[in-house]
């Protein structure tokens, strides 16, 4: 059943979307609908990533309220951005325990969305843009996306449709429910453990943590933790857990949507914002070459890092043990070094520059996070020979622990 759910700004839902429907009025009943929910669950997850870094790379580093005695908008965005990694993985492991692992791509053109674009299965639509950080964009989308309750006014959704995702978690949950109960261990009989995502897992400012699924029971702790950090969560419950599965009381956080009220009331302050331009595309840095360069480096080194973590589920983790040189623990480590390294460094080189050529002349450069085609032999060398070229005009991306050092330090997957 495809419904159509195009909007008045002209975006379009993702292509997971529209390849492969869902009906939310009926349960789920069969494996193929359960797997397209978990799919999609994983698309949804995916689409807030790009959109909340951006909010926060537009964030000035240097600002006041990096030093606020309070959190600030900056340190809430980015334990939310790990956490929605976190939730990613999450829904990619379920997918291994059903044995669905080789069904999944984050490297994709089709998996990896682009802006503005609809958010999935939403009720009312939802338009999801990347924009610099401000308290209208914190409240009129971010909330929005993380809503935890409909509002009592809004009709009722259609075939497609999900009023909150929580509720699209709840229909995933109960599917995994009836699934279990019709087919027992059967379930689970093409799981492969070793292949999920268990360990390399660190949020300063947040908590969760990797679930291994193996049964029903782990399912669900694995779903419940998604919904209790952030989609779907009861507003009546101020906190939330830092540890879901092992709870302590008084080691708590907020939820994501209370997170991001705390910005939008001006709680937790924003401070200065770069002017960056809303939704950038690569075709609106062609008459700048410098803009055009660390662009294609940022683009380069976001689709790799995708690709890293696709490698990481390919990769058994049966050989981690202490004292035992491991690929599948060096690719743990390098993936968190090229998400907190490489292109967290380069964003915020970008980001400080203006643009000095073209129709954005004088706004500065913002990260478009689209998908570029990686060569299928050499993408470490790729990536030096862009951030080579990028350093005539960027020289910061060299030197000892700059962007280039760490490059050379990442594995040729």
């Amino acid at each position: 059943m495809t419904v159509d759910v195009r909007n008045k700004t002209g975006a379009e839902p993702a292509q997971v979307l529209t390849d492969h429907p869902i009906d939310a009025t009926t349960d789920i009943g069969k494996r193929e609908e359960l797997k397209n929910h978990l799919l999609q669950a994983a698309a949804l997850e995916m689409q807030t990533i790009p959109m909340y870094l951006y909010s926060l790379y537009s964030i000035q580093g240097r600002g006041r309220s990096r030093w606020d005695p309070g959190m600030g908008a900056a340190r809430l965005i980015r334990s939310i951005v790990v956490e929605e990694m976190l939730h990613l993985c999450l829904v990619r492991n379920i997918l291994v325990a059903l044995g669905h692992g080789d069904d999944i791509r984050f490297c994709s053109r089709t998996f990896m969305p682009s802006y503005p674009q609809l958010m999935l299965h939403r009720h009312p639509p939802l338009t999801l843009r990347l924009e610099p950080c401000s308290k209208q964009v914190i409240a009129d989308i971010f909330m929005e996306f993380e809503r935890p309750r409909a509002r009592p006014e809004e009709s009722k959704p259609g075939p497609g449709e999900y009023a909150t995702i929580g509720l699209f978690y709840k229909a995933v949950i109960k599917g995994l429910e009836d699934l279990a109960d019709e087919h027992g261990p059967e379930l689970w009989r093409h799981n492969q453990p070793d292949k999920q995502y268990v360990s390399g897992y660190w949020n300063k400012d947040g908590g969760g943590e990797p679930v291994k699924v193996t049964n029903l029971s782990t399912a669900k702790q694995a779903m419940e933790l998604i919904v209790d950090q952030g989609e779907g969560v009861n507003p009546d419950r101020p906190t939330v857990p830092i540890d879901p599965l092992e709870p302590r009381p008084g080691d708590d956080e907020l939820p994501h949507y209370t997170k991001f009220s705390r910005i939008a009331e001006g709680i937790e302050p924003i401070g200065r914002v770069w002017d960056v331009p809303a939704d950038p595309t690569s075709e609106m840095y062609v008459s700048d070459p410098a803009a055009m360069r660390i662009n294609t480096l940022f683009n380069a080194a976001y689709c790799y890092t995708l690709h890293l973590l696709d490698t990481i589920y390919a990769e058994s983790r049966a050989d981690v043990a202490p004292g035992v040189r491991s690929n599948r623990y060096r690719l743990e480590r390098t993936f968190i070094s090229a998400m907190q390294g490489v292109l967290a460094n380069l964003a915020e080189t970008m980001v400080a520059q203006k643009i000095v050529k073209g129709p954005l002349a004088g706004r500065h450069i913002g990260p478009t996070f689209e998908y570029v085609e990686l060569p299928a032999d050499g993408k470490k060398d790729h990536l030096r020979r862009l951030c080579d070229e990028a350093m005539a005009d960027f020289p910061q991306l060299g030197g000892d622990n700059g962007v280039r050092w760490l490059l050379g330090k990442m594995p040729d997957v």
